[in-house]
């Protein structure tokens, strides 16, 4: 059972923000991967490779999509709920996601119960009688990492470094964001971001909720990306065009010269 641990309004508040940050970061993984997986579809098929305006429309939708949901996550207007916000309330007050808020959520998390794992004969041999003694030898502390010189807390100078490494791979694309996506600037975007720049940033984020979940909620997992229960891609399987609607007769043919590669970001945007 996990010991009582009485939360501050502001880890409250950052606990109710994780849960909306959390599906939000994940449906971008999980888009992410679904467009890529179409795009190999495409690839693997010579029958369908060729310019076609529904591949132009998917990836217009996708980039539009993708860049909003990386936009609302790097904001930090007062009204907004974004994980740069959320990082940068962590580093102002360290103290609140302590090593007693960590514990609490997992008893366990400085290590397993070594009477169990060790028994307690095998202690006693050795001339251990607490087996807590056993786990500061040995250094099992799943908190250490990612604490500040008394250990107490998180580090607010990692905090900082997380913010910085986000804030700067999101940096091209909030600018692209809202300039050609929010609206049409007059002013054109000082760089435009390729398709891996902008998948980069997303895995990049991935992987940072992914260290703060831990801190949260004492849950280890290596990506957001869910495992599907079933076979997404069985639809592509079946002709889409039926009799009597249209006949895909004369509509496919073998481009020989198609390009396998996504063009860059400006063909869909201008």
């Amino acid at each position: 059972m996990n010991q009582e641990f009485e939360k501050s309004q502001k880890l409250e508040k950052w606990l109710r923000w994780m849960e909306t940050i959390h599906d939000e970061i994940l449906e971008l993984v999980q888009d992410a991967n679904m467009f890529w997986e179409v795009q190999d579809i495409i690839r693997e098929n010579p029958r369908i490779q060729q310019p076609n305006a529904f591949y132009s429309y998917l990836a217009r939708t996708y980039l539009s999509h993708a860049l909003a949901g990386l936009r609302r996550q790097t904001k930090l207007d007062k009204d907004s709920i974004s994980f740069m916000r959320l990082l940068s309330e962590i580093a102002e007050n360290p103290e609140e996601l302590s090593r007693s808020y960590f514990n609490s959520r997992h008893p366990s998390s400085n290590g397993p119960d070594l009477d169990q794992v060790v028994g307690r004969a095998g202690l006693e041999k050795v001339g251990i009688v607490d087996s807590s003694q056993l786990k500061t030898i040995i250094k099992m502390d799943n908190f250490a990492p990612y604490a500040e010189a008394s250990g107490e807390h998180v580090c607010p100078q990692m905090v900082k470094d997380d913010f910085a490494r986000l804030e700067s791979a999101a940096k091209t694309h909030e600018e692209f964001a809202d300039k050609r996506i929010a609206h049409w600037d007059k002013r054109k975007p000082k760089v435009i971001p390729s398709f891996k720049e902008l998948d980069d940033c997303i895995k990049l984020l991935d992987q940072t909720y992914v260290k703060y979940h831990f801190l949260f909620h004492a849950e280890s997992m290596d990506t957001l990306m869910p495992t599907y229960q079933y076979e997404w891609k069985s639809i592509f399987c079946e002709p889409w065009l039926k009799v009597g609607f249209g006949s895909a007769k004369g509509l496919i043919h073998i481009s020989e010269d198609f390009d396998a590669e996504l063009p860059d970001f400006k063909e869909y945007t201008e």
